[in-house]
């Protein structure tokens, strides 16, 4: 496979980090390392330090990049070796990503001093790739808000779930990066702070974070203002069948009353008896209603009924 010369530092690019070719170009005890195995199967991120020998100071590990949200195994994995010598890695997917340009990678790395430089490029391809599909997530969300206020349902219920589910993958996708970030100068020295490469990349995946806690607090603001919503949707509908069974209660006390069977019933002699009994009904309903009324637990319910209806008459329906 591809081995890439620049001015001051070489890259291999291998067609897996399973093949002789990679494996040849490992030192032998990390030939011999758990590594490898631990990567088959991988479900989290892989980081291996070794500082022991000054000026031979060497990272390893398996980064995850891309996670797809509807797959758990659907996962893009960087396998990589990193030393002052030389950077190894498997070979990247390029055609299933067109922020990952391979051309333009490669010209990138042209003016690399170093073979630290050359990951950082690399993991700053990434992160710019990762950037534009969190663009594309922000207009998702952008429109998930505006569906909280339009057409609330369990619908977007069951969306903000799903959005939240895809923040926690962004998390762990990043945090692989913090933490290459963080080990770059941990291994290398400070100096590697002062290299432009160091701090694009770094600037980046600093804004990545960013944005994702961002995101996290605003839908974790969208759940809170669901279930407000689903509270006091839930309050409103006990609060008006309280009244109106209280209402209709002279109603059912009066027509079970006058529905028994008993064989002296003397309301049942009466000329006037009938329109007394509605009398009775609609006197003692509307005293009630006034009663409900003047304590004040029937206001909310008429005036959301009220705007209902001027809302139902200003759209024509």
């Amino acid at each position: 496979m591809p081995k890439y010369t620049f001015k001051h530092a070489v890259w291999h690019e291998e067609a897996s980090e399973i093949g002789n070719g990679f494996v040849h170009l490992l030192p032998e005890h990390i030939r011999r390392h758990s590594w490898r195995d631990e990567s088959k199967d991988m479900t989290v991120n892989i980081l291996h330090v070794d500082t022991s020998m000054p000026g031979e100071e060497k990272i390893w590990g398996s980064l995850i990049y891309r996670h797809s949200p509807k797959d758990k195994k659907d996962m893009k994995t960087l396998h990589f070796y990193l030393s002052k010598d030389i950077l190894l890695t498997n070979r990247l997917d390029y055609e299933e990503d067109e922020d990952m340009d391979q051309e333009r990678i490669h010209e990138h790395m042209e003016h690399a001093g170093s073979t630290t430089e050359l990951l950082m490029i690399l993991l700053g391809a990434m992160t710019g790739s990762l950037l534009h599909k969190i663009d594309v997530f922000e207009e998702r969300l952008h429109q998930l808000l505006w569906e909280i206020k339009e057409k609330n349902n369990r619908n977007t219920l069951a969306e903000i779930e799903n959005v939240r589910h895809e923040i926690l993958l962004w998390k762990n996708v990043i945090l692989g990066f913090i933490e290459m970030k963080m080990v770059m100068p941990e291994t290398f020295g400070k100096e590697i702070l002062e290299n432009p490469e160091y701090y694009r990349t770094s600037s980046r995946i600093s804004r990545m974070e960013m944005l994702i806690n961002a995101y996290e607090h605003e839908v974790n603001n969208m759940v809170d203002m669901e279930n407000v919503v689903a509270n006091y949707r839930g309050n409103e509908i006990m609060k008006t069948l309280t009244v109106l069974t209280t209402l209709f209660t002279p109603v059912m006390a009066f027509g079970a009353l006058w529905g028994m069977n008993f064989e002296h019933m003397p309301e049942l002699e009466w000329t006037f008896g009938y329109l007394a009994s509605l009398i009775i009904i609609v006197l003692s309903t509307a005293i009630l209603y006034f009663y409900l009324k003047n304590k004040g637990w029937t206001g909310d319910i008429l005036q959301t009924l009220k705007r209902d209806s001027n809302v139902k008459n200003s759209r024509g329906e």
